[in-house]
């Protein structure tokens, strides 16, 4: 009976490393952007692999082929999306049009399979509550509904005022969970800024980064 637990977690380890090792590969359009192939591989890889993990009679080398020959063929499709405007329309399909001018196209949800349920949720998640206030509302290739509201319905945006606004960038991670993690941060400039927060140590910084201004925030853990 050990030697079974035991074989089924060495197993189950080499099951686990190789599907880390092939998802790393395939890329990660794999959790960002499924499609149908996409999401069929990777509950197929999947299957394999638990299969591999728990029955005897399946190889070490067998399981292993199995999983390579659909990734590749996964990095083959993908390869052919990248690259062929056809074969990606063939792969992953084309946007369709849900709703236009307010009105719900029934030809397009039978086409999608989409539900009038399912088509209200989607529009209450994105704060749409009345189907003739949006323009448009496409189905992307992904799954995911986009929506255009109506002009008149639009928040006003500065722009929009004419009110001047300052530029917005990406903000610098300086200290995460106590560790510099920015190697061309200036280690005592980060400690000054830190005393004069009362902090003596990055160490007990638990997120600390440059906001667009320059403003160097801190969040510190909790003791």
């Amino acid at each position: 009976m050990l030697e079974k637990i035991l074989q089924t977690g060495l197993t189950s380890l080499i099951a686990i490393i190789a599907l880390f090792i092939l998802t790393r590969i395939m890329g990660k359009k794999q959790m960002a952007q499924l499609n149908f192939f996409d999401y069929v591989i990777g509950i197929s890889i999947g299957s394999i692999a638990s299969e591999y993990a728990v029955v005897r009679d399946i190889h070490a080398a067998e399981g292993l082929t199995a999983m390579s020959v659909f990734t590749l063929f996964s990095l083959i499709l993908s390869y052919i999306s990248m690259k062929s405007y056809k074969g990606r329309k063939l792969l992953d399909g084309s946007p369709v049009i849900l709703i236009e001018n307010g009105k719900i196209i029934d030809k397009s949800l039978r086409k999608t399979q989409v539900n009038i349920n399912d088509l209200l949720e989607e529009c209450r998640q994105k704060n749409i509550f009345d189907i003739a206030q949006v323009e448009f509302a496409i189905l992307e290739t992904s799954g995911r509904l986009s929506i255009l509201s109506k002009s008149q319905n639009r928040p006003l945006t500065p722009k929009d005022m004419e009110i001047p606004a300052p530029y917005e960038g990406l903000c610098t991670n300086i200290v995460i969970d106590g560790k510099i993690i920015n190697k061309n941060v200036d280690e005592a400039w980060l400690m000054e800024e830190l005393t004069k927060q009362g902090i003596s140590s990055y160490k007990d910084v638990l997120l600390a980064y440059l906001d667009t201004s320059g403003i160097l925030r801190i969040h510190y853990a909790s003791k």
